[in-house]
């Protein structure tokens, strides 16, 4: 288990076994880099702690647990946590400013802690086979035993077919789970407890001052900068990634590293906005440029760390910079979460009814008698009669936005499931406390789609080479910040990140409060119509998917039968090409060696 995630930390190796707990980890050294070696124990050893990620606030902790007796023999944040218990058991986490996945072993008790950071940063996976438990920060941890079931999940593949990612505990195995963010899982002979220690659903307030969240920011900043190793920086020339920036260069006594892409075949280029960030923080800035190859060379690999089929095309630029900024440092800050907080995606803005919706919301039950007469022939006039017919099923709008799926069109590519992502859009659409519907728009995001797909890339990409990345913006008293400014303060139809751009966008070039929102993305409608990537797509019609009876050749076909056709459907026709890949790494002990080119052949099969 410890082997297989190496990539993770490559600096040492931690086992321990007693009686009927086995630990493991592999370190990347960040923090006391010659004393903080895992597994770290409590005075007299009847507590023991395996961690992944920082406490960013342990400098203050420590000084506190000194003060009240306890002895440390490192300096590193990792033994803050095994005080921390001692002082107050499971209900320590409320304490903790950080990013963390932690299993801590209770000797007396005999019992497991683990535990998962406020915003699901980092993760955790874990299993149960009888008697047995198992627990890791990535899934193909759990493969490795023998007893772990690798049955597949048909519904969460569906899930992942409709958002490009499997949402919430599940996974593609049913025999295992992720800890939500914010969750605890207490293990003992009499089984197990989970509880929800940090709620998004209770929610925040804000005085309104600019300058509250200017000082909350510069202080997230500043101790994400703690490290005994140089701290970088990735700069896409956007507002969150700029502020970050030069926040950080402000705390750091020399020019700290900044990192950017260049995409091939875009007419879009943010390194114009970039250069003109790090110009003005004086940084030391590297550029390099990404091309439709790189998908091709590196997709089964990439796929491989991922653990989980992943539709966001994102995860080639990220594992692209990750690698660049490996070469010089083992820490970089990143720009993830404004968008989630303070209101940077289009689709927050409530779209207003549309004119079907409008027509019959005056006559809901004409709505609902011309439902099952519609239904056959247009999904989308079906569910524009849906939601009129009942005001209850407004959640099906912003379903609509983030679907590439919906169910019928998986019922036409002949997908034997549908998945769970209409309950967990309507659940979470009705258990926000609040009105404001951007916000509301941002809770559902705020526990799918930011934890489970761009924190579960962000941490697999720079973790498979060996980086860890830092995120300022999801400091829980940002997070709880935000939660207290209304729609209009987040964004309108003209604007977006209002209030952050008000409180700190002075301390950026013009250039960037200005500047055309492009989010960390490839092109992707471009590049599935290059040679080099199409040729691979268009054997998809006669791919294990298809074979195996999970696809309909016919449906698959009429994407994939030209260029044109996969630029169409483009966000589809990757989601296919990414499972087609998945299926065929997953449970490989090692990260594949192969290209599409290699891997896609028409004799390889599913392993």
């Amino acid at each position: 288990m410890v082997a297989i995630q190496s990539h993770r930390g490559p600096d040492a190796e931690g086992l321990w076994v007693s009686g009927s707990i086995a630990l493991g980890m592999r370190r990347l050294s960040i923090i006391d880099l010659a004393g903080g070696d895992q597994p770290i124990f409590n005075e007299d050893g009847s507590i023991a702690v395996v961690f992944n990620g920082e406490i960013y606030n342990y400098v203050e902790l420590r000084k506190d647990l000194i003060a009240r007796g306890h002895r440390f023999r490192t300096s590193s944040d990792t033994e803050t946590l095994v005080h921390l218990y001692e002082e107050r058991g499971i209900d320590m986490l409320p304490a903790l400013n950080g990013m963390f996945a932690f299993a801590i072993w209770d000797r007396r008790r005999s019992r497991v802690f683990l535990a998962r950071d406020r915003m699901g940063i980092k993760p955790l996976y874990y299993a149960q086979s009888g008697s047995r438990w198992f627990f890791a920060s990535e899934l193909k941890c759990l493969l490795t035993q023998r007893e772990v079931n690798r049955d597949l999940d048909l519904d969460s593949l569906a899930d992942f077919l409709r958002l490009s990612y499997i949402p919430r505990e599940s996974t593609p195995y049913r025999a295992v789970h992720k800890l939500l963010p914010g969750h605890s899982l207490v293990i003992d002979a009499d089984g197990a407890n989970m509880q929800q220690w940090w709620n998004l659903a209770d929610l925040g307030s804000c005085d309104g001052r600019e300058s509250e969240l200017e000082r909350m920011f510069t202080d997230s900043v500043k101790l994400r900068m703690r490290s005994d190793v140089p701290v970088a920086s990735f700069l896409s020339g956007g507002l969150d990634s700029s502020l970050v920036t030069i926040l950080a260069q402000e705390q750091a006594p020399n020019p700290i590293h900044t990192f950017t892409l260049q995409f091939e075949h875009t007419e879009f280029d943010e390194t114009p906005y970039a250069r003109a960030v790090a110009e003005q923080a004086h940084t030391d800035h590297r550029e390099r440029i990404a091309s439709p190859r790189h998908a091709i060379e590196h997709l089964p690999r990439l796929l491989w760390h991922m653990d989980e089929p992943m539709g966001d095309s994102s995860i080639i630029p990220n594992d692209l910079i990750s690698r660049f900024a490996a070469e010089y440092v083992k820490v970089c800050l990143s720009g993830l979460g404004g968008d989630e907080l303070f209101g940077g995606y289009s689709r927050y803005l409530d779209p207003g009814k549309g004119r079907i919706r409008r027509l019959f919301t005056p006559a809901p039950g004409a709505a609902g008698m011309l439902l099952p007469l519609v239904a056959p022939w247009s999904f989308s006039w079906a569910e524009e009669l849906r939601m009129a017919s009942d005001p209850s099923m407004e959640w099906r709008s912003y379903l609509n936005r983030l679907q590439v799926f919906h169910s019928h069109s998986l019922e036409t590519i002949g997908f034997p499931a549908f998945g769970r992502t209409e309950s967990i859009i309507e659940d979470l659409w009705n258990r926000y406390p609040g009105r404001d519907p951007v916000s509301r728009r941002q809770f559902i995001d705020q526990h799918t789609y930011l934890p489970d797909q761009i924190l579960a890339l962000t941490d697999r990409m720079s973790m498979a080479n060996s980086l860890e990345v830092r995120v300022p913006f999801l400091d829980y008293r940002l997070v709880r910040f935000s939660q207290g400014l209304t729609s209009v303060q987040k964004q309108t139809a003209e604007d977006f990140k209002i209030f952050l751009k008000s409180a700190l966008g002075r301390k950026c070039p013009p250039s960037i409060l200005n500047r055309p929102k492009w989010g960390f993305d490839t092109p992707l409608k471009q590049w599935v119509g290059q040679p080099e990537l199409f040729e691979h797509i268009r054997q998809l019609p006669d791919g294990e998917c298809v074979r195996s009876g999970l696809l309909r050749e016919s449906a698959v076909r009429e994407m994939t039968e030209s260029p044109s056709a996969a630029r169409n459907a483009a966000r589809r026709v990757w989601n296919l090409l990414v499972l087609e890949v998945w299926l065929r790494v997953r449970g490989e002990s090692s990260a594949p060696a192969e290209s599409l080119e290699e891997l896609l052949e028409p004799e390889c099969a599913i392993l």
